[in-house]
């Protein structure tokens, strides 16, 4: 019969867990930041060219002129 009285010792597996956590938690935080350095530096690849499109669309963009007699032309068209 157990003796109901008696306390268990758990102390090894609550410093085990905890050092599991932290151990888990900083391989975590590592990763966050590996991958955030990562996508920074895909963005400001991105960022830097990202006027190249509307440079080369500027070349072929013209301004339509167009009198007021001509809108009603247009619209209905």
């Amino acid at each position: 019969m157990k003796n109901p009285f008696k306390k268990h010792d758990n102390s090894k597996l609550l410093v085990a867990g905890l050092t599991l956590g932290a151990i888990f938690a900083g391989a975590i935080t590592y990763l966050y930041i590996k991958r955030k350095t990562d996508i920074d530096a895909a963005a400001a690849e991105l960022k830097e060219h990202a006027k190249d499109y509307l440079k080369r669309q500027e070349k072929k963009a013209r301004k339509l002129k167009t009198d007021v007699s001509e809108l009603a032309g247009i619209v209905n068209h």
